[in-house]
């Protein structure tokens, strides 16, 4: 599905490819040149106003690396943030989970058409009674090999800040992660009974932000396709937050076990589009090839 570099290696063009912008993942996109959003949410919430909410998603290819934000929050009852990445060939077309974290309760997902993840990544946060803490944990699973890397507590005796995701079976490199849940605008609380206010999304700043080496994404070049969902802490009954948006006016998915997304209006997803620069070198490349020729 993805476009590859012709000509050159694919490590040396990602190299190449872009500068990383000064971003600080701090879960705030503020001054961290994401630009426009690539998705903004349609629906008002069906799991509770300032709690659980997908307000906008933002992304951009820069220097070897996925730059990713969605504005919102997840609740801070290990309510799960499921986020689907698409960014090689071969992918799932219908979910089968890793093993990890209990997903498979959203086996048989089947996912739009046009997307294909190999890459499933959850996050969820709340009070651990056994560890009488708060925490943060996020799992990245590659869904080709069922590899998960899984970093528990990110950041310690609480439930925001930055952190990083050290390598493990599914990642050889860091994963920079912040998150800030501190959004009390955004879409309002009528899931399944008002639409949302799109401006308002927009204007969200804060969120989940993660910085993904694109090799652990098995990224050789072309867009990126992604697409996220709130769901329950079971995995079991999701929420109508996903970006894409869902046709307004619509209310919880329930089990996603069951869901089609492919037979719903619209795309569940959202592009990151291929930066300039790699795909310039891709062509530049395949002239330097005809040229010797």
């Amino acid at each position: 599905m993805k476009g590859l570099v012709t000509g050159i290696s694919a490590v040396a063009a990602l190299a190449m490819a872009g500068t990383a912008q000064a971003v600080v993942v701090d879960g705030s996109i503020a001054g961290d040149g994401y630009g426009a959003a690539r998705a903004v949410q349609t629906n008002e919430t069906s799991f509770g106003d300032n709690l659980s909410e997908l307000n906008a998603g933002y992304g951009f290819i820069a220097g070897g690396k996925l730059h990713l934000a969605i504005t919102g929050q997840v609740e801070n009852n290990f309510n799960k943030m499921e986020i689907w990445i698409d960014a090689a060939a071969g992918g799932q077309a219908i979910f089968a989970s890793a093993g990890n974290d209990g997903a498979a309760n959203m086996n048989g997902l089947v996912f739009d058409t046009a997307f294909t993840p190999e890459t499933h990544i959850i996050v969820r946060n709340g009070f651990d009674g056994g560890l009488a803490q708060n925490k943060f944990d996020l799992d990245f699973a590659n869904l080709l090999t069922t590899a998960v890397t899984s970093q528990f507590s990110l950041f310690g005796n609480s439930l925001t800040g930055s952190g990083t995701v050290l390598p493990g079976p599914a990642t050889a490199s860091n994963i920079d992660v912040g998150y800030d849940n501190s959004n009390v605008l955004g879409v309002g609380g009528g899931g399944g009974v008002n639409a949302a206010d799109q401006v308002a999304a927009a204007a969200v700043q804060t969120g989940l932000e993660l910085v993904i080496d694109l090799a652990d994404l098995g990224y050789l070049g072309g867009d990126i396709r992604v697409s996220a969902v709130v769901n329950s802490g079971d995995h079991g009954f999701a929420s109508n937050q996903t970006l894409g948006g869902l046709p307004i006016v619509s209310s919880h998915l329930a089990g996603l076990s069951t869901v089609d997304f492919s037979g719903i209006a619209g795309d569940q997803f959202f592009v990151i589009p291929e930066p300039a620069s790699l795909a310039l070198l891709g062509l530049g490349g395949l002239a330097m090839l005809r040229r010797r020729a």
